[in-house]
């Protein structure tokens, strides 16, 4: 195998490539181009800004949308309208944006720790911020489908995809799996396991430049 600098940049070409030939049934996991990115985050809000992770952090990303959103909703008075939030999640954060199913089957859990990346060994049974959490009110409420309800827009990095499914393949060869796969499938794979509601674009980092031309003020969660 290449270089890691290698892989990705093949990861992401051959990534495009399998995208553009999926069936309608996958469209959920399709790459989105930059018209179509473009599109999705236009805003007239008052208040724009975009959350970028790249690390999972025990979920910090979602708590920080969470306190912009109350801070200027319940602090500041502004009406929902007035304020739209986007989160980009790169490296190992990405893996915020899997559901449950690519948690257990991947061993996700062991992948983010081996980045020395922290996230709850509930984990390893799944991704508990996929799933709206009961009896806490909306504005508490940090999991991804409440941010989504309210309005926030997440975007998951394929090319962090790409570092994943290679952590995945060299996971398996070490623990003499014969059949480890091949990384760009498994990238593939992990694109159809990214949650409902989210886009899924070329490069994490492209995409929070592009945020800020279009009026997006930039946070980072690696506090």
């Amino acid at each position: 195998m290449g270089t890691r600098t290698e892989f990705l940049a093949a990861s992401a070409v051959g990534a495009i490539a399998i995208a553009a030939t999926r069936s309608p049934a996958a469209a959920d996991a399709t790459i989105l181009d930059e018209t179509a990115f473009v599109a999705r985050i236009r805003s007239g809000a008052k208040h724009r800004q975009v959350i970028g992770a790249a690390r999972a952090d025990d979920g910090s990303v979602l708590q920080f949308a969470v306190n912009s959103l109350n801070g200027f909703e319940s602090g500041w008075h502004e009406p929902a309208a007035n304020v739209q939030i986007a989160i980009v999640v790169a490296g190992s954060a990405v893996t915020l944006a899997l559901d449950d199913e690519a948690w257990r089957n991947y061993k996700l859990i062991d992948i983010v720790h081996g980045r020395k990346d922290s996230v709850p060994a509930e984990f390893a049974q799944g991704n508990p911020w996929s799933h709206a959490t009961a009896g806490l009110a909306p504005t508490a409420d940090r999991s991804i489908p409440a941010l989504l309800a309210r309005g926030v827009k997440i975007f998951a990095c394929n090319t962090a995809l790409g570092d994943v499914a290679n952590r995945i393949v060299a996971a398996r060869k070490a623990e003499g799996n014969a059949s480890p796969g091949n990384p760009l499938e498994v990238q593939a794979e992990l694109r159809n396991h990214v949650l409902p509601g989210l886009g899924i674009v070329p490069a994490g980092i492209a995409a929070e430049a592009v945020l800020q031309e279009n009026g997006y003020t930039y946070f980072s969660a690696a506090l």
